[in-house]
C-alpha cells in the first residue's frame, strides 16, 4: 500500500527543513511526497530546494512539486486542493510543513492501517509550543475514549467527529475521496479543514483509529492561523452554513452534533476576540445560531446550561440580543485589562523591591570592600615604611623618624618589670 504525503508550506523557512527530514525515514518505494508552496516570500522554497537538491527522500519515492509564485486567498484550502488533484497513491495523508512526524510512531500506526485499511483512519498527535519549547497533550486528549469505547459504526462517526478537524493525523482512502469529490472549501477565510473534517466522517463508510502519535503539531509561532483573535474567527459560521448543506436531511443527530461544534468552538473564539471584532462577529453568530432548530435548542441547552457560552449564545441567538452580548464582552474586556494592568503593577512592583534590596546589597558589599581597601592601604604604608627602617642607617634618617628612649622603663606598681622594655624606637 502506498501512500501520497501532501506537505503544504507557506512562510515557513525556520521549521520546513526539520518537517522533511522527519518524513524521510517514514517514506517507502513506491510513495509519493507532493509539496505546494503556497507562494512564500521568506525563502521557503529556495529551502526545500536546497533539501531536494542534497539529500532528498531517496530511490523508489516520487516527488511532486507545486510553486504557486503568490500566495492564495484563505488558508489550506487552495493549496490542498492542488495537492489532492496529483496524488498516484492508494492513500493520502497530509502533513503541515511547520510541523514534524514521529517515525517510529508513524511507521507502527501505517502498519496497523495496512492491516485494517479503513476509507478514514484516525490517529493521535502531540503539541509542541514554539515559545515555551515544550510538548504537550492536545485539547481532544479526553474525547478519544468515546472513539475507543464506540460499539457501533454511528458511535464510532460521532466520536470522530467530535475530535480535532486537522486533517494531518488521519490516513484517507483515495478512492473513497474522489469518489465523493471531497475537496477543501475554497475563500477569503481559514480554518478549512472543519467542513473538509466533517464531510469525510458523514460519508465514510469505514473508520479506524490507532493511538500512535504520529507528529508533532507546532502551536505559538508566529504567524500561525491559530493564534487569531481578530473577525477571521468569523469564518467559523460560514463553515457551519456548508457543514448544515452537506448533511443529510434525516440526520438529527449530526445536525445536533454540528450545533454542539459551533458552541464549542465559540467558547475557544470569545475570550481571544478584539475588542473591533466583537460586534460583526456577534451578528454572524446571531445569523448561524438562529439556524438551529428550537427542539435542538432545547436539547443543547439542557447539556450546557451552566456554561458560560450558553448564557451568550442563547442571548445571542435572540432578535435585538447581540448589543447585549457585546456590552457584556466590553464590559468583560475592560475588567480584563484592569486585572491585566494590575497584574503587571504587581510585576513592576515586586521588581522594584527586588531592585531595592539588591541595591541595599551592594552598598553593603561596597562599604566592606572600601573598608577592606583601607586596612589592606594601611597594612602596605606599615609594611613599607618597615621595610625603609630594615634598610636604612638611623644616622641616614631624619631626626623625626628617631626617638629612642636611654631610661629603663618604670612601670608603676610593678617592681619586676624589665628594664629592657624602655629601650624602644618609635617611629611618628
Amino acid at each position: 500500500m502506498s501512500i501520497s504525503f501532501i506537505v503544504t508550506t507557506f512562510n515557513i523557512a525556520p521549521y520546513i527543513a526539520k518537517c522533511l527530514k522527519s518524513l524521510q525515514p517514514c517514506l517507502q518505494p513506491g510513495d509519493q511526497v507532493i509539496i505546494v508552496d503556497d507562494g512564500s516570500t521568506d525563502g521557503t522554497d529556495e529551502a526545500v530546494r536546497g533539501f531536494l537538491d542534497g539529500a532528498g527522500f531517496g530511490a523508489g519515492v516520487k516527488v511532486t512539486t507545486v510553486w504557486l509564485g503568490a500566495n492564495t486567498i484563505g488558508g489550506v484550502g487552495i493549496a490542498g486542493n492542488l495537492g489532492l488533484d496529483r496524488v498516484e497513491c492508494d492513500t493520502v495523508f497530509f502533513v503541515d510543513g511547520d510541523d514534524y512526524l514521529i517515525p517510529e510512531g508513524f511507521l507502527r500506526a501505517r502498519r496497523e492501517y495496512e492491516a485494517r485499511p479503513a476509507d478514514i483512519f484516525f490517529t493521535d498527535y502531540l503539541e509542541y509550543d514554539q515559545k515555551a519549547g515544550d510538548v504537550r497533550q492536545p485539547a481532544d486528549r479526553l474525547k478519544w475514549d468515546a472513539l475507543e469505547t464506540a460499539r457501533t459504526p454511528e458511535e464510532l462517526r460521532l466520536a470522530g467527529i467530535n475530535l480535532i478537524a486537522v486533517p494531518w493525523r488521519k490516513f484517507y482512502r483515495t478512492e473513497f475521496l474522489r469518489k465523493h469529490r471531497i475537496r477543501f472549501p475554497e475563500g477569503d477565510f481559514f480554518f478549512e479543514d472543519n467542513p473538509f473534517h466533517w464531510r469525510v466522517c458523514t460519508l465514510a463508510e469505514s473508520i479506524g483509529h490507532s493511538r500512535r502519535v504520529v507528529c508533532h503539531h507546532r502551536i505559538n509561532r508566529p504567524g500561525q492561523t491559530m493564534a487569531s483573535t481578530g473577525v477571521e474567527l468569523a469564518a467559523f459560521f460560514t463553515h457551519f452554513d456548508t457543514i448544515l448543506a452537506e448533511l443529510p436531511a434525516n440526520r438529527d443527530d449530526l445536525r445536533l452534533q454540528a450545533g454542539r461544534w459551533l458552541l464549542g468552538n465559540m467558547s475557544w473564539h470569545i475570550p481571544r476576540l478584539q475588542t473591533s471584532a466583537y460586534f460583526p462577529y456577534g451578528s454572524q453568530a446571531h445569523e448561524a445560531l438562529a439556524k438551529i432548530p428550537d427542539e435542538h435548542w432545547k436539547q443543547l441547552g439542557q447539556e450546557m446550561s451552566n456554561t458560560t457560552i450558553w448564557y451568550q449564545a442563547d442571548r445571542l441567538r435572540l432578535p435585538g440580543g447581540i448589543w447585549d452580548v457585546v456590552r457584556f464582552w466590553q464590559a468583560n474586556s475592560s475588567q480584563g485589562q484592569l486585572a491585566r494592568a494590575n497584574r503587571e503593577i504587581d510585576k513592576l512592583s515586586k521588581r522594584a523591591m527586588d531592585i531595592e534590596t539588591r541595591v541595599k546589597g551592594l552598598e553593603k558589599q561596597l562599604k566592606t570592600i572600601r573598608e577592606i581597601a583601607q586596612a589592606q592601604q594601611a597594612v602596605e604604608e606599615f609594611a613599607s615604611l618597615q621595610h625603609l627602617l630594615s634598610q636604612g642607617e638611623k644616622k641616614d634618617l631624619p631626626a623625626w623618624t628617631q626617638t629612642v628612649v636611654q631610661e629603663p622603663l618604670h612601670v608603676a606598681g610593678d617592681v619586676d618589670a624589665e628594664p629592657n622594655l624602655g629601650r624602644r624606637v618609635s617611629v611618628l
